[in-house]
């Protein structure tokens, strides 16, 4: 794999992009922020649309008392900012989500507001995680409320509501299967399985889980507040591999990329497989983009995955967005590094293209969720990095 050292910056919001989306034809990338902004990025020519969102009684902010357990202290999110977005698979439909506890839908290709859910059976917090299911219009959403729940954008209605988390629900994702995995603060995984009305607990080591994608039906990868990057199945309860500090060197962003940092708790490092790899860099070292520095550079608030393939990236603040291979290890996959690309900022969500010659990521100054640390050598908008990867065999095969 041949990246390029230098990607390309996209001004967009005020305020920090909290995640983004891309189109099923790698043309059009959708980024929300911290504002509540809503930007259409053609990534061809470079043309950037802002969404006209117009407040009305139907999408305004309703307050409504809630209980002591409820009330946000620490993780503190303006009513007006979006914090998720996610697009179906025909493109038809948009969905955002965050602050003022509803889910807002729009169409991308017009850019017209359709109408929002929420109400009475919607979220009674904000909204941290939207996720389509492939090839439907079934709709999932997570949040601070500790819920994760089911629409039905065909109908434009609520379906059900799933319950288990013990605290807020901080990142959700779905592919083809009826099959949901979420992760959250009360350190754990859940995989929902919708026909069967059921769900698998799986436990992490360490603290709050901010982030997780599919690799395939039944693997995926995780992202934590303590830096650790883990891998899972969901044949075991426990981590298949976790890289403690993934994006913790002492000079954050400076530090090799390919040399034994992180430990993985299965006795060996995530590179001890010496397997051919189907991806390789031609740089022994990331070029770092600098940091602030302090335990907030290495907490991990995004991973992405390339469908259909054994990459897979991970985002902090600490100067680099880390890529790595999914590996045989032996006691199940493990993480290879691979190299990383330069990434001001805090890096708070990873989207790469189907094509899998490009990576987006939504940059900020601050972090998604919160306004823990500022980083004001950032700047906030989407930083787009070309990838030239060699042909190789699907992984496991694509659900």
């Amino acid at each position: 794999m041949d990246a390029s050292t230098s990607g390309r910056f996209i001004r967009t919001s005020k305020m920090a992009v909290t995640a983004v989306c891309l189109s099923s034809d790698d043309r059009m990338a959708y980024s929300v922020s911290k504002d509540g902004t809503i930007f259409a990025h053609d990534l061809e020519s470079g043309k950037r649309t802002k969404f006209n969102w117009q407040r009305t009684e139907d999408n305004a902010h309703e307050e409504v008392g809630k209980a002591e357990w409820m009330k946000r202290k620490a993780r503190s999110i303006s009513k007006n900012a979006l914090l998720a977005v996610a697009i179906s698979s025909d493109d038809r439909y948009l969905a955002v989500g965050g602050g003022d506890n509803k889910v807002h839908i729009w169409d991308p290709t017009s850019r017209q507001y359709i109408r929002s859910l929420g109400g009475g059976t919607g979220h009674k917090d904000i909204i941290t995680g939207l996720a389509f299911r492939d090839g439907t219009h079934q709709l999932f959403s997570c949040g601070a409320d500790r819920a994760v729940k089911i629409w039905s954008l065909d109908d434009m209605a609520y379906v059900d509501t799933l319950f288990g988390h013990q605290s807020e629900v901080l990142a959700i994702d779905v592919l083809r299967q009826e099959r949901v995995v979420s992760s959250g603060h009360d350190h754990t995984c859940r995989v929902w399985k919708i026909a069967e009305e059921s769900q698998l607990i799986f436990r992490a080591y360490g603290m709050a889980v901010d982030c997780c994608k599919y690799i395939t039906g039944t693997e995926w990868v995780t992202g934590a507040s303590d830096g650790s990057l883990a891998m899972w199945s969901q044949t075991k309860k426990r981590p298949t591999s976790v890289l403690r500090r993934a994006h913790g060197y002492p000079n954050p962003g400076l530090g090799p990329v390919n040399g034994q940092v992180a430990n993985s708790l299965n006795g060996h490092a995530a590179a001890a497989e010496e397997s051919s790899p189907s991806f390789t860099t031609t740089d022994a070292e990331p070029v770092g983009a600098g940091s602030v520095g302090g335990d907030a550079a290495s907490w991990i608030g995004a991973v992405g995955v390339c469908k259909g393939t054994d990459l897979v990236a991970s985002g902090a603040g600490d100067g680099v967005i880390r890529l790595w291979q999914v590996a045989d290890g032996k006691v199940g996959k493990v993480l290879k590094e691979l190299g990383g690309l330069p990434a001001r900022g805090f890096v708070n969500s990873l989207q790469f293209s189907k094509s899998g010659k490009f990576l987006v990521a939504g940059m900020g100054q601050e972090q998604r969720l919160g306004r823990w640390t500022r980083d004001g050598a950032a700047k906030n908008g989407l930083l787009v990095h070309q990838l030239n990867l060699k042909p190789q065999s699907p992984l496991g095969g694509q659900e």
